[in-house]
């Protein structure tokens, strides 16, 4: 991860031949800077696969695709706002939900997330014999999505907002109503008790992502999906095969998926 908050999000994926972001919600310079703290440079990317439009989803994008050639892909009822924020010269691939897209050594499928935009996605890549499931920014726990994470080892999912700090913080009611609709961005109360859920499908490394700096902490949302985990009778970063990891993705600055 790279950055994650509602104020921007890119994750970067590499596995043998392939190096790929998912979303480029913050400035060119910043992501290269990232890149560059990790040995590689946005000049050697596979592809930078696009969850929504959404500003904090696409920040970078122009100017990425005005200086590297690299292919885009984003769902296709985004791809109608996208194309006219990249360099005309550039290639936007349009993701269905379902159909999974095959790099050299990887391949991600993109899964639909119910989401207020044109088109949302989340991905469950396949890297190597393992699955890694990437879900944010979800209104609720569709079919689809649980269908999507089941049985991914590693998952980075969305805890966005403590509800009783939405309710009563500095947020609007409309925009409060939104984030807490169906179409809008999973608490850290349905993250929680999505977790032992899928640790009984498989899954054993957790990243709580895309927080909200308003309406939310860190330690507010590791605490409510760790006390989950533990009444389910799982333990957590403990040094033990057995053990599950948590962790809680920063605004901004690396941190990897144990």
């Amino acid at each position: 991860m790279l950055y994650s908050s509602s104020k921007g999000n890119s994750a970067y994926i590499k596995y043998k031949n392939d190096e790929f972001l998912i979303d480029c919600g913050a400035s060119a310079r910043s992501i290269e800077d990232s890149l560059q703290q990790l040995g590689t440079s946005l000049a050697n990317l596979s592809a930078i696969f696009i969850t929504h439009e959404h500003s904090d989803h696409v920040r970078g994008i122009h100017t990425i695709s005005k200086h590297f050639d690299i292919p885009f892909y984003a769902p296709e009822k985004s791809c109608d706002y996208i194309v006219h924020q990249l360099d005309p010269k550039s290639t936007l691939i349009p993701l269905c939900s379902g159909s999974a897209i095959s790099l050299n050594d990887t391949a991600l499928c993109p899964i639909a997330t119910p989401h207020d935009s044109r088109g949302s996605v989340g991905f469950r890549i396949l890297v190597g014999d393992e699955k890694v499931g990437y879900f944010t920014d979800i209104g609720h726990l569709s079919e689809g999505v649980l269908r999507g994470l089941s049985g991914c080892k590693r998952v980075v999912i969305e805890s966005n907002h403590d509800i009783e700090m939405l309710k009563n913080g500095p947020y609007p009611y409309p925009l409060q109503k939104r984030i807490l609709g169906d179409m809008g961005h999973l608490s850290n109360e349905l993250c929680a008790r999505l977790i032992p859920h899928l640790a009984r499908h498989g899954s054993r490394s957790f990243m709580l992502a895309h927080l909200s700096e308003e309406n939310n902490r860190p330690e507010i949302a590791f605490k409510q999906s760790l006390n989950s985990l533990t009444e389910n009778g799982y333990q957590v970063n403990q040094d033990s095969l057995d053990s599950l990891h948590l962790q809680v993705a920063p605004p901004r600055g690396i941190i990897e998926l144990i």
